[in-house]
């Protein structure tokens, strides 16, 4: 679901101010979780009906914790290359690593393709802005084809799927992998397309798992143990390199 508009406050630590945004979430989820957003500002995701005030006491009191995960995050933010999107650069697809090969056009149409190990770039005008606008679409395109075929498989495994597979859609989305309206929508992220298969498979199941329950609680989680048994691991994997698949 769509997290409701956030709302921006803040906490002490030692000598150190903490300055977050709260992003409540229209889903039921049943604790809080800490996330760096896109612009480096900590966001703190909370259930629907916690209140700020209570956001802020449970960050207070696990303060030195915050403090670590916003040093780390950040650094790891640090480390991550500028892109130039030149010939040579490595970029993600399926879990591998791929360089680009940046040519000249040689039809009546821009176009990306993977071909010999490598991104071929045919573009009429070699502009970083033009090559990563090519890239976006092709990552979408293919995300699309795979998402669809793999969500297809994956609701096989799910005798609640019934004969209909829920309705598929594709787009950027800057806080979370995926998600599923109580209509039976599932949303998944064109990014998650750079992600090995298994990690793919694990955010469509989850969201499968959505279908049935819409909530994170007991009986959600013995439906995931069903479908996808490694489901922790995959989130821990998922959890540790979010940050270079969502870098471009």
């Amino acid at each position: 679901m769509a997290p409701i508009e956030p709302r921006r406050d803040r906490i002490r630590h030692d000598d150190c101010e903490i300055e977050y945004d709260i992003v409540h979430r229209r889903a039921v989820t049943r604790r809080i979780h800490l996330q760096l957003g896109p612009d480096g500002q900590l966001q703190v995701v909370a259930p629907r009906r916690m209140s700020a005030r209570q956001v802020r006491k449970t960050l207070e009191r696990r303060s030195g914790r915050v403090a670590r995960f916003l040093d780390e995050a950040r650094a790891r933010r640090r480390d991550l290359p500028v892109l130039r999107y030149i010939s040579g650069e490595l970029h993600g697809y399926l879990g591998k690593r791929y360089p680009l090969d940046i040519r000249g056009r040689d039809g009546r149409r821009d176009r990306v393709e993977l071909a010999d190990g490598r991104l071929l770039v045919r573009v009429a005008e070699e502009r970083p802005e033009r090559v990563r606008a090519l890239l976006r679409g092709w990552y979408r395109e293919r995300a699309v084809a795979y998402f669809d075929d793999r969500l297809s498989a994956l609701c096989e495994r799910a005798p609640w799927c019934g004969d209909d597979m829920p309705e598929l859609r594709v787009r950027r989305m800057k806080r979370t992998w995926g998600n599923c309206s109580t209509r039976g929508r599932i949303t998944l992220n064109t990014a998650l397309i750079k992600a090995p298969p298994e990690l793919i498979d694990y955010v469509i199941c989850h969201e499968i798992c959505h279908l049935r329950e819409h909530n994170h609680g007991p009986a959600f989680y013995a439906l995931q143990e069903t479908i996808c048994p490694r489901w922790r691991e995959m989130r821990q994997e998922l959890r540790a390199s979010g940050h270079i698949l969502l870098h471009d």
